[in-house]
């Protein structure tokens, strides 16, 4: 069985920035599916499974491909629904909240910091696109969105985790499901980056991280970071 997961790579090809890959890595290992990574840049389309659209993650299952991390996590459910991501319409729900939280406050909060940083890391070859393609999104320069950082903002969108986890051990109740793995990305996309908070993170958020680090063996304690590049 072929089963591949196309993910972006810095300078260094250990190093692994992106959080949706991230996300869809978390559920094939919930999942208990053996998988491998193969790398694209940035930059070169055409080592991309479908140059036209660009994007990744892409999952290549034996003669199926499929794109962007939710339409994946509905399919991997479809397809192998043992131990499933989403097991109700409330956790379904649950899962939607969390990815239109993360695109409204996380993502934006963290995106001042980590942007250049990607940059810095990045190929030479793709630092080009990334600094057109990100500026061109943001509508001001890698060093203006960088000057914009505020770490109060980080605090405040990740103090709304903190009443959950205060009385549950995942966001999925005790047990992990899709939630987490959404909500795992974005920290994993700091972690390629620097091992080191720029904001203070509530402690029950803090608990929980160090949790989904060690689940699966280790794997997301694993990820190489940029810094011990």
């Amino acid at each position: 069985m072929s089963r591949i997961l196309f993910d972006l790579a810095l300078a260094d090809e250990a190093v692994r920035p992106s959080p949706y890959c991230w996300t869809v890595k978390f559920a094939l290992l919930h999942k208990g599916l053996q998988f491998e990574t193969k790398t694209v840049p940035f930059a070169d389309k055409s080592k991309y499974p479908d140059p036209k659209y660009g994007l990744v993650p892409v999952l290549v299952d034996n003669d199926e491909m499929v794109k962007d991390s939710a339409a994946i996590a509905l399919w991997l459910d479809r397809k192998y629904p043992q131990n499933p991501l989403v097991a109700t319409k409330s956790e379904r729900a649950a899962a939607d909240f969390y990815a239109a939280w993360l695109a409204a406050s996380v993502y934006p909060a963290l995106r001042p910091y980590l942007t250049i940083r990607v940059h810095a890391a990045a190929a030479d070859a793709d630092k080009p696109y990334f600094r057109a393609t990100r500026e061109s999104r943001f509508g001001v320069t890698l060093e203006e969105l960088a000057a914009s950082c505020r770490p109060e903002n980080v605090e405040s969108a990740l103090a709304v985790l903190a009443a959950p986890l205060t009385h549950h051990r995942y966001l999925g109740g005790a047990a992990p499901n899709l939630c987490d793995y959404l909500v795992i990305g974005p920290f994993m996309w700091q972690r390629a980056v620097t091992t080191s908070d720029f904001y203070k993170t509530p402690e029950p958020v803090a608990q929980w991280r160090e949790r989904m680090l060690d689940l699966y063996g280790g794997y997301g304690r694993g990820a190489k970071s940029a810094e011990a590049a």
